[in-house]
């Protein structure tokens, strides 16, 4: 039986499906994190391996792959990208392979391979878009030291940051301190440095769900992180309008992202999209980055 593999190899989990040629999704399964560490960028595709052979097997197919395609997180570098392509073709597992990044796979699966915008916010932000030429362009990305605006991260440690300056007595007043230390289990603002020292940014990403509930009770100053985590993310999709010119309609723009998609936070997000200069159309996406992946191996 000819199949197809589609792979979303994220920081947290890698999600691989397995297709017929009729577009059926047949199987689908999950497997630790995807993403290609450029010291060692084989692991990856060691890993990816084992994955889609044990996946094969569950599926009682046999032989490689018609087609393979991974969308996986850290290979914006060519160079990287190349390492695991051909590390995955000389390993047999599919006939024709295809390296591209997560956010590549998961645009197209949200639009379908047409023109338009994605905008992710999560734990990090990116976004990216397609030219209605068919060119593709990433904004933002930068990691969580340069970048990562309106992200679930920045917001978190931006009301961790809030509640310390509270703290001292350089900022007025704000619930993010006593709500702060008690999701914590912390006593004092002085315990909140070392945590964040030691924490993992999912953990410090998880506090943003805190900030957003304070900013719609109320609190000022969890309004100014949250409103500031809207523009920025605006001005992702708003840069990505402008270098994807000309658009002979309204850019279409889909969210994902548990920031992204979180019920308050993202009426305020679409508020501040739809006062965008340029006309755009807020859609929901198609698929997700693994069926995008599966839909591209079928077409490599």
């Amino acid at each position: 039986m000819t199949y197809y593999v589609g792979i979303d190899g994220g920081g947290t989990r890698t999600t691989l499906a397995i297709g017929d040629s009729e577009g059926r999704e047949l199987l689908r399964r999950t497997g630790p994190a995807g993403l290609v560490d450029p010291r060692r960028p084989t692991a990856a595709a060691e890993l990816l391996v084992g994955l889609i052979r044990d996946a094969a097997a569950a599926a009682g197919l046999e032989g490689p792959a018609a087609g393979l395609c991974a969308g996986l997180a850290g290979v914006g570098n060519e160079t990287e990208r190349e390492i695991v392509e051909a590390a995955l073709a000389r390993d047999g597992v599919a006939d024709r392979v295809r390296v591209i990044s997560d956010g590549e796979a998961a645009l197209h699966g949200a639009l379908g391979g047409e023109a338009g915008i994605l905008l992710i916010a999560g734990t990090g932000s990116v976004a990216y878009g397609r030219s209605e030429s068919g060119r593709v362009e990433r904004c933002g990305g930068w990691g969580m030291e340069l970048g990562d605006e309106g992200s679930g991260y920045q917001i978190g440690l931006r009301g961790l940051r809030a509640a310390l300056l509270a703290a001292d007595g350089r900022r007025a007043q704000t619930r993010l301190l006593p709500t702060m230390l008690e999701v914590l289990g912390l006593a004092i603002p002085d315990a909140i440095p070392p945590w964040v020292a030691r924490s993992e940014k999912s953990d410090v990403a998880l506090l943003a769900v805190h900030v957003i509930r304070l900013a719609e009770q109320g609190d000022r100053s969890a309004q100014e992180i949250v409103t500031e985590a809207t523009l920025d993310l605006g001005a992702h999709v708003e840069a990505l309008v402008d270098r994807l010119r000309p658009w002979s309609a309204p850019p279409r723009v889909a969210l994902h992202g548990g920031v992204a998609r979180d019920p308050i936070f993202a009426p305020q997000l679409v508020r501040v999209l739809r006062a965008s200069p340029t006309a755009l159309r807020i859609v929901e996406s198609r698929r997700d980055a693994v069926g995008g992946a599966l839909d591209l191996a079928r077409k490599a």
